[in-house]
C-alpha cells in the first residue's frame, strides 16, 4: 500500500464544464434582461406620441393616414408647412428632406395648394414630394377661410 499522496504536478487538472456553462448562461441572462433594445423616439411633427407614452419603434398606425403639405402664397414666394412644421419660403428641397426623414411610404401625402399659386410652384412641390420615399400623393385646393371679427370700442 502506498500512503503517500500523489503530487499536484503528477495529476492532470479536471475542467468542470457544468460550472462554466452555468456561469455563461447567468451572464447571458443578465445582459439580455439589463439591456434596452429601443431606438430613440423621433419627432416627426405629425402628432406622433402626443399624450401617449413612448413605445419602442413606430408603426404606420401611430401616424395619421396622410401628411398634409400646405402651400400658401407669401410675399417672397411659397410658404410651406408640413403637418405642424413650417419650412423656409420656397424651400422645396426641405419638403423632400422632411418626408425622407419620416420615410414611411405607406402613409399618404396630401398637397394642399392655394389657388393663387402658379402651376410651376405647385409642380416644384409635387416633384419634391415624389422625390421622397412617400409614393401615395394627392393634391387639392387649399380653401382659405377668413373671418372678420367685429371690433367695438367701448367708451366711458
Amino acid at each position: 500500500m502506498n500512503f503517500h499522496a500523489k503530487k499536484d504536478a503528477d495529476r492532470e487538472p479536471i475542467f468542470q464544464m457544468t460550472a462554466m456553462v452555468d456561469v455563461v448562461f447567468m451572464l447571458l441572462a443578465f445582459f439580455v434582461l439589463a439591456s434596452e433594445f429601443r431606438q430613440p423616439e423621433r419627432d416627426f411633427a405629425t402628432g406622433y406620441g402626443e399624450g401617449r407614452p413612448p413605445v419602442a419603434g413606430a408603426s404606420v398606425g401611430d401616424f395619421p393616414s396622410r401628411i398634409p403639405v400646405r402651400l400658401r402664397r407669401s410675399e417672397t414666394g411659397v410658404k410651406i408647412t408640413i403637418a405642424q412644421a413650417s419650412l423656409r419660403d420656397n424651400d422645396f428641397d426641405g419638403i423632400r428632406a422632411k418626408l425622407s426623414e419620416i420615410n414611411m411610404p405607406a402613409i399618404g401625402v396630401h398637397v394642399l395648394a392655394e389657388a393663387e399659386l402658379t402651376v410651376e410652384q405647385v409642380a416644384k412641390a409635387l416633384d419634391a414630394v415624389l422625390a421622397s420615399p412617400m409614393k401615395k400623393v394627392s393634391i387639392s385646393e387649399l380653401k382659405v377661410v377668413s373671418t372678420v371679427r367685429e371690433t367695438r370700442i367701448v367708451g366711458d
